[in-house]
């Protein structure tokens, strides 16, 4: 039986000439950045943060090593907050 898995948000907030460069990194990415992570989406906001990662992990030592090694190190990321989440329904994705 495969180990279910967590899902995350990542927020980042970037400093002013760091969108450009976090873009790039982002489309970079493979579905699989790291053992345990699996990425599901990314997205530009507006507001306190600039960018929002949606992704899976099987631990939360795997989902913080995502944030803490592959997103906070891009130059121009200013600040994260990683937040477990509990989907309660999903349109469009089986």
């Amino acid at each position: 039986m495969e180990k279910s898995k967590q899902k995350y948000i990542a927020f980042v907030k970037i400093g002013s000439k760091g969108s450009g460069k976090l873009y790039e990194e982002i489309m970079k990415w493979k579905p699989n950045p790291l053992g345990g992570v699996k990425l599901l989406e990314a997205s530009q906001t507006f507001g306190k943060w600039d960018f929002v990662v949606l992704f899976e992990a099987d631990t939360n030592e795997n989902a913080l090593h995502f944030v803490g090694d592959i997103v906070k190190p891009i130059e121009g990321v200013i600040g994260t907050r990683t937040i477990p989440i509990a989907p309660l329904r999903s349109w469009g994705q089986t």
